[in-house]
């Protein structure tokens, strides 16, 4: 009788400990980042999701195919708004260090990129642009996601904006 039991105990034991070694898709959420409407970027975070009101780390790469990266003179942005497409705050600006040729892969880091106080749901968009070359400042690139809300919303691609917000997509 005995044996049953350190039988049984042995193999809940290794029950459990294949249990955890499997990762679980609902342990950990990665914030994907999506294109919006210009050349796509690859951008992660960190923290991930952001915590309001304290910095975030963001590194971006990817690889222009019709514009040079200039050192000093194109800009990178990043910017949260609302799901109407209100800033929550003034979106944070940042020079490239190093010039990239168009074709050739690059990679930007933004550290301690202020967070404001976030809602529930929100947006976050990643720009490059030239506005020196460009006054009105069309994007090279850039990312775009929606955190929060809820599963299944229905999202205005281009944007991450909610089609129900969006007059376009209103009934008449």
């Amino acid at each position: 009788m005995i044996r049953n039991y350190i039988f049984v105990f042995i193999l809940l034991v290794a029950t459990f400990s294949m249990i955890n070694a499997v990762p679980h898709q609902l342990r950990k959420r990665e914030t994907k980042f999506g294109p919006c409407g210009a050349e796509p970027l690859t951008v992660k975070i960190v923290p991930d999701p952001p915590v309001s009101e304290k910095p975030v780390t963001y590194t971006g790469s990817g690889t222009l195919k019709f514009n040079n990266i200039i050192a000093g003179k194109t800009i990178f942005a990043i910017g949260y708004g609302d799901t109407a497409g209100k800033l929550l705050s003034d979106p944070y600006y940042q020079n490239f260090t190093e010039s990239y040729n168009a074709g050739e892969p690059f990679t930007f880091i933004a550290k301690n990129v202020p967070t404001p106080k976030l809602p529930k749901t929100y947006v976050i968009e990643v720009d490059i642009f030239d506005i020196i070359d460009n006054p009105k400042a069309p994007s090279y690139a850039c990312a775009s996601t929606t955190v929060g809300g809820t599963p299944g919303e229905d999202v205005y691609p281009i944007a991450g904006y909610p089609i129900a917000g969006y007059p376009i997509a209103e009934r008449s």
